[in-house]
């Protein structure tokens, strides 16, 4: 519990370097590689529709990258991310295994995190009642989307932060 109420932050502009990374880059990186390849817009950038203006891409983006952002610096917590041996090799004898593991360590965290929160938000979209896929067609295609939102939501942060 430590190392959330009290963490060592060796960095004091890593984790804020992090929040924008993901906030910024992660969505902003796929709402352009999902335009580009001409596929279907995610749940949370339709609500750009409401205000056809221009610009109308920047809110929800910016909206559904500060979850991310969240989850992700709860992982980062989680996995000690922020100690300068999960990022400075020199002090792992020029290993990067540390760097990694720690990486990982942190990104399984916030999908663990992005994952309880989709659930959540699928709960309250539907009424406050379970759902199971194939109960109607369109519970079905929403269940769907949810997964593949989040894998796409863990590949693009997961390669923003990573490659950072």
């Amino acid at each position: 519990m430590s190392r959330f109420i009290s963490p060592k932050i060796d960095d004091r502009g890593l984790p804020f370097a992090d929040a924008l990374i993901a906030q910024i880059v992660g969505p902003s990186l796929q709402v352009f590689w999902l335009a580009v390849n001409h596929a279907p817009s995610p749940t949370w950038l339709k609500l750009a529709a409401t205000f056809p203006a221009r610009g109308s891409l920047v809110a929800p983006t910016l909206i559904h990258g500060a979850g991310l952002a969240c989850c992700w610096l709860g992982g980062a917590l989680a996995a000690k991310a922020f100690e300068s041996e999960a990022f400075d090799n020199r002090l792992n004898n020029g290993s990067y295994s540390e760097v990694f593991s720690r990486i990982f360590k942190a990104g399984a965290f916030a999908v663990g995190i992005l994952i309880f929160s989709t659930q959540i938000d699928l709960f309250l979209e539907f009424g406050g009642r379970y759902v199971s896929p194939g109960e109607s067609e369109e519970t079905d295609i929403r269940l769907l989307s949810a997964f593949v939102e989040i894998l796409n939501d863990v590949f693009f942060e997961g390669l923003v932060i990573s490659s950072w």
